[in-house]
């Protein structure tokens, strides 16, 4: 957390207006707090498991959004079929190699080991992109 606010301190900055957290709310959650801008706002992707304290957000007037992609199917909400839309341009992207996978790493041979091992190293916090077992 502290060379994170380091490295925003380097580029002249105490705050930024935006953050998606991608992986660990609750680890990351007195960063995100601390670094919000006042009116900022933060969008989640990731479940907590604790209580997130909301006092810093609070007097930043901050926002807080959470992402979840089955939404609109689970309520059947107004606007379902825009996930669809949404797919389709994702697609579109990927086929235009405008966005590229996040995979990382494959590991071969559906076992206990490799199961494991791919586990290992999600648990260890490091890891950049995705890693995949495959048969």
């Amino acid at each position: 957390y502290r060379d994170l606010k380091g490295e925003l301190a380097k580029q002249g900055l105490t705050f930024v207006d935006y953050i998606f957290i991608l992986n660990d709310t609750d680890g990351h959650w007195d960063a995100v707090s601390d670094l919000i801008a006042p009116q900022g706002h933060i969008c989640s992707i990731v479940e907590n498991a604790h209580p997130l304290n909301q006092d810093k957000l609070k007097s930043k007037s901050a926002a807080l959004h959470w992402e979840f992609m089955y939404t609109r199917s689970m309520y059947q909400t107004a606007d379902m079929a825009r996930q669809g839309e949404i797919l389709n341009e994702v697609a579109k992207l990927v086929d235009n190699g405008v966005v590229e996978s996040s995979l990382s790493e494959t590991l071969h041979g559906l076992s206990v080991e490799s199961i494991t091992e791919a586990h290992r190293k999600v648990l260890e916090g490091h890891m950049r992109g995705k890693v995949v077992v495959e048969f």
